[in-house]
């Protein structure tokens, strides 16, 4: 691929393809995902937010600004599908991350090459493509405002001059990661150190003027999602995102008798879970291509320019930021494979910046190895990415697609049988697919039900929830019109005690099917 000159239209051809292609992929392989659990927490707030307030009205564990995203996405689509309203947001920061890192690699290194191995390394990532980016949560949302963050400030210190402008969209990409997800946190030390001393030659006033209050005032833009609730109510929002986590999350796992072989509790069981996510499929061609990187540098200058080279302002922020985003990913207990994400994003920045360090014989060296890893990483991943795209010919056929189906039959049983009222249910999406009413106590599904008796009495006060213990008493204060089953055996028993014991009937023949178990519908009697 021509990198020296202008890229022309043919030049342009196959990587944009590429990269289109992927997209494709990627969309079909979203809209066929088998739904996940943590889309029960995710989705209803984009129909909950009409009716209700975050936090004081349904429980909610993290940070707002996807909830807000969700619920944007659902009114500009004018869609009353809420899984499919989550995946699009998603399905958006795919695509933003997608344009972010061809911009800055292209603004950095002038090369083709070098841009699409930049791109595919995200879009062909083995842990991206499974629960971490395809299903409607917040786990993949930062991560395109937090490159796009370190991107932008990278563009606006390299040279003698700052650019305001693009030092305060930084600011506001990087508050906004945060706003997505706490994690993404990690992303904003380096950038706020690296203000002090990037551009360098700037006096003291230049410098504050210039860069470190576009910086602020962007930062402060956007954590106003986090701002406003935090200021509102500080103690209900830290006993959401903060004490859920520190707390019954933590009892609650350490209490079930097999939490050691299904999820990562200790140190140990973490570095286990954090090597096999980065040292398998693509990440481990990130791996080698770092490596083939170090020794293209160590070979293009003598040690102490090899030093220089390593240790420039861009390239210790960036870094900075990926050591800091691996040492976070080892805080929340227990641990899942899609904490260990956020790191993954830094090589693209890191390795274009590498890149933009080498001669031109040693580009030249270099290309072959990008466009070799290019290759293979997509090539390890078709098997993920082919088999969504047949379906999107039949739209039906999605799970987004089968999910709001269910809920509308959910409703015409309720309908049919002449009951109409609230549902009490677990999975939530489903009822609330059709608009049908749920308990704001279940509203975000089981995560605050199933830690309830683990919680601090003091702490349980702000949530907004029942437990297998009092569920009883708030159904026989306001008994369920319908109750939706089938998916948690052990947490679901008290509500299926409740039906037979009151006289409902059981109707098994919702052909409601996910990866947790066949939904059983109990109605009430007349």
């Amino acid at each position: 691929m021509a990198d020296a000159k202008p890229f022309g239209t043919n030049a342009l051809l196959a990587p944009v393809g590429t990269v289109l292609l992927l997209l494709i992929a990627i969309f079909a392989r979203m809209m066929t995902y088998r739904i996940n659990r943590d889309e029960q927490l995710y989705a209803p707030p984009a129909l909950l937010l009409d009716q209700l307030d975050l936090y004081r009205d349904f429980f909610y564990n993290h940070v707002p600004g996807s909830a807000w995203l969700f619920y944007c996405v659902k009114l500009a689509l004018g869609t009353d599908h809420l899984l499919f309203a989550a995946r699009m947001s998603v399905f958006a920061a795919w695509i933003l991350i997608a344009v972010s890192v061809a911009w800055v690699t292209i603004k950095l290194t002038r090369s083709i090459t070098m841009t699409l191995f930049a791109v595919i390394l995200v879009l062909s990532n083995d842990l991206l493509l499974t629960v971490a980016g395809m299903a409607g949560t917040n786990n993949f949302l930062p991560l395109p405002f937090a490159y796009l963050g370190m991107g932008l400030f990278v563009l606006a210190v390299s040279d003698e001059r700052s650019r305001p402008l693009m030092i305060g969209a930084s600011g506001i990409c990087l508050a906004t990661a945060a706003s997505m997800k706490a994690n993404a946190v990690a992303f904003i030390p380096p950038v706020a150190v690296a203000a002090l001393f990037l551009p360098s030659g700037l006096d003291i006033l230049t410098r504050v003027r210039r860069v470190l209050l576009p910086l602020a005032v962007g930062g402060l833009i956007g954590s106003l999602p986090v701002l406003i609730y935090f200021i509102s109510d500080p103690e209900l929002f830290l006993a959401h995102v903060v004490g859920f986590h520190t707390g019954p999350h933590v009892a609650y796992w350490s209490a079930q008798p097999d939490a050691a072989e299904n999820v990562a509790m200790a140190a140990g069981a973490k570095i286990r879970l954090a090597f096999l996510v980065w040292n398998s499929g693509s990440n481990l061609l990130l791996i080698f291509t770092a490596v083939t990187f170090l020794i293209v540098l160590a070979r293009d200058n003598a040690p102490d320019g090899m030093l220089r080279t390593i240790l420039s302002g861009p390239i210790i922020l960036v870094s900075a930021a990926m050591a800091i985003a691996v040492v976070l990913s080892f805080v929340p207990t227990p641990s899942f494979p899609q904490y260990f994400a956020p790191p993954i994003i830094c090589f693209a920045l890191l390795f274009a910046l590498l890149y933009d360090k080498l001669s031109a014989d040693a580009k030249t060296q270099v290309r072959p190895v990008l466009i070799a890893a290019s290759i293979v990483m997509v090539a390890v991943n078709l098997p993920r990415l082919a088999p969504g795209l047949p379906r999107l010919a039949s739209p039906e056929t999605w799970t987004v697609s089968r999910v709001h189906e269910s809920g509308q039959k959910i409703a015409r049983l309720m309908s049919g049988a002449g009951v109409d009222g609230k549902v009490a249910t677990l999975a939530p999406i489903y009822p609330l697919e059709a608009g049908l009413a749920v308990y704001p106590e279940l509203a975000t599904g089981q995560f605050a039900f199933r830690v309830a008796e683990f919680t601090d009495p003091e702490l349980l006060t702000h949530f907004r929830t029942t437990s297998p213990k009092t569920i009883r008493a708030l159904f026989e204060a306001d008994p369920p019109a319908a109750i939706l089953v089938g998916f948690e055996p052990e947490l679901e028993s008290p509500m299926i005690n409740y039906a037979e014991q009151n006289g409902y009937l059981k109707s098994e023949d919702l052909g409601l099917q996910d990866r947790y178990g066949v939904g059983v519908l109990y109605l009430r009697p007349q």
